[in-house]
């Protein structure tokens, strides 16, 4: 696709799952995916169910924008960015009891949700080092049709959570 062509309306959400919690994170922009200020995040137990990890997903991606960056260019600047990452962090690591990054990132899994014409991409991904990560190849994608049918995409999320490396 070139770069002068729009994208398709799409929504995104981060889901991260260690063994004391799963955070689901509307994420909003174009090209480039970013937090929101409010920092929206729903946190659920690690053992939730398939039907609550499939609610907050579904909230999540509602709760999406999609941002032509000419409208909002003030949105898509690194400090904001920064800043968001800082408090979410600071949010999980103080709820969680995480006394350092290195800790709360050992056991993190990543997945990036994208609704788009019809149908949810989760796009698992593989630590490299504590708070970074690399996407991993495309046959580890799971993608399904569009649904409103929480268990059924909290099932599919689970499965995805559990390809990350």
């Amino acid at each position: 696709m070139k770069s002068t062509q729009r994208l398709p309306f799409t929504q995104w959400a981060d889901i991260k799952r260690t063994q004391r919690f799963i955070s689901v994170q509307s994420m909003s922009g174009y090209r480039m995916v970013q937090p929101e200020d409010d920092g929206h995040v729903i946190y659920l137990p690690p053992d939730a169910t398939d039907d609550a990890l499939g609610q907050a997903l579904l909230k999540a991606l509602d709760k999406s924008r999609f941002i032509w960056p000419a409208d909002e260019p003030e949105f898509f600047k690194w400090q904001r960015y920064m800043e968001c990452h800082r408090n979410w962090q600071a949010d999980f690591m103080c709820r969680y009891g995480y006394k350092t990054k290195r800790e709360a990132y050992m056991d993190m899994d990543w997945c990036r949700a994208e609704r788009s014409e019809g149908k949810i991409s989760i796009n698992p991904h593989k630590r490299d080092e504590p708070e970074y990560w690399r996407s991993l190849p495309a046959d580890r994608t799971l993608v399904i049709p569009d649904t409103r049918e929480a268990a059924t995409l909290g099932a599919a999320l689970r499965s995805a959570l559990d390809r990350c490396e």
